[in-house]
């Protein structure tokens, strides 16, 4: 009698781990689990660049924001570097703010991407990733393109070629 109640005890113990396990599982790893998309309201957020000058979303209202979330280890995120380096003076002139999110590497992996890639806008590191579990983010690179009312209007997943990169700067120029 008592093997009995105790297997029904460790059964029932069992049982409860293992559905926490999933329930924590099912959270975690839910596509939509913190997720911000078209339509949203862009959280806010404050970050420092590599000169620890600090940039907080909400201080760029009236300016259209192409967010990009980054790693160095990303090839499509290089690319899209490449020919964000090559359009960002054009685009400020013209109200567009770039903000290159890096998802918390060293400052020393970041600091040499710079350089070795010649990369001539800021770079911000999200510590902790507090600003990319705030959006969202698990596949790098993910760009939110953000009106200049500061609501989403795009999230963008992957790889994009130069035009595809072009034409969402141009949807973000402020209408005046």
């Amino acid at each position: 009698m008592r093997k009995k109640k105790r297997l029904w005890m460790r059964s029932a113990i069992l049982l409860v781990m293992v559905a926490a396990i999933a329930y924590t599982f099912y959270n975690h790893f839910s596509e939509e689990r913190g997720l911000v998309d078209a339509g949203d309201e862009a959280p806010n957020f404050v970050l420092e660049d590599m000169d620890g000058e600090r940039v907080e979303l909400s201080e760029l209202r009236g300016q259209g924001v192409y967010l990009n979330f980054w790693a160095t280890y990303c090839t499509y995120c290089r690319q899209k570097m490449e020919y964000l380096k090559d359009y960002h003076e054009e685009y400020a002139e013209k109200g567009v703010r770039i903000l290159s999110v890096n998802v918390d590497e060293t400052t020393l992996q970041v600091e040499r991407h710079q350089q070795r890639y010649d990369i001539n806008y800021n770079l911000y590191i999200d510590r902790n990733m507090l600003v990319s579990n705030a959006y969202g983010v698990g596949v790098l690179p993910s760009v939110f393109l953000i009106n200049e009312n500061g609501s989403v209007i795009e999230r963008q997943i992957g790889g994009k070629t130069e035009e595809q990169v072009v034409a969402a700067l141009d949807e973000l120029v402020p209408e005046s």
